[in-house]
């Protein structure tokens, strides 16, 4: 708020509290316009989308080029974005969806590739999308990390239970721990863990 208005649209926000208000800004705009074109979608199909444009590349949330749509969908999804069973079928379909609202609302940035060259390099890359997602190889050692407590069955909104997973995980044998965050791995605090390892995927209705 700015003298009891609403701050202005920032796609280029520099601040943590600036890339929130601009996303919760994108999220309301797109509810609306979903609503007024009978789209039955929720902003959630875009949220890991501008979060890593936002955190890792040019942190423009409305600039969108091919380049940003290979960097994004093929090496930074893969290696940072927990996607749950059939969810993957969704990603690039929202990605369209996000491109095509960006469009339609005007807040397309005009340094931006046309939208209809940006959603056909979207059909162009998803097969190949689908198997970097399903490639370990290329995973960081924090998706790995994420990974094997999920299956280790720790609730990852838990705290504590996170705080007891890694001491457990810390007492495992050196070779263990490589195995699941690769080479030069190195014993986990819980301090460390929120500095140098990516958290689990927030829901998008977090702030």
């Amino acid at each position: 708020m700015v003298s009891g208005r609403v701050a202005p649209f920032d796609p280029h926000p520099k601040t943590d509290s600036g890339y929130r208000s601009a996303r919760r800004q994108l999220r309301a705009a797109f509810s609306r316009w979903a609503k007024a074109n009978a789209r039955d979608l929720s902003p959630d199909c875009f949220e890991e989308l501008v979060h890593l444009k936002w955190a890792h590349l040019d942190g423009c949330l409305t600039r969108w080029r091919r380049a940003d749509l290979d960097a994004v969908l093929l090496e930074l999804f893969p290696a940072k974005v927990i996607v749950e069973g059939p969810d993957i079928d969704d990603i690039v379909p929202g990605t369209a969806t996000f491109i095509s609202f960006l469009a339609d609302t005007g807040l397309l940035d005009p340094a931006s590739d046309q939208p209809h060259k940006l959603c056909a390099r979207l059909e162009r890359i998803s097969r190949r999308f689908r198997r970097r997602m399903a490639d370990r190889r290329r995973y960081s050692p924090g998706k790995r990390f994420w990974l094997a407590a999920a299956e280790a069955g720790v609730p990852l909104d838990d705290d504590d239970a996170i705080e007891a997973f890694i001491q457990q995980f810390n007492a495992r044998p050196h070779t263990e721990r490589e195995a699941i965050l690769g080479r030069r791995t190195q014993l986990l605090t819980a301090h460390g863990l929120l500095t140098s390892l990516p958290s689990p995927p927030q829901r998008a209705d977090q702030p």
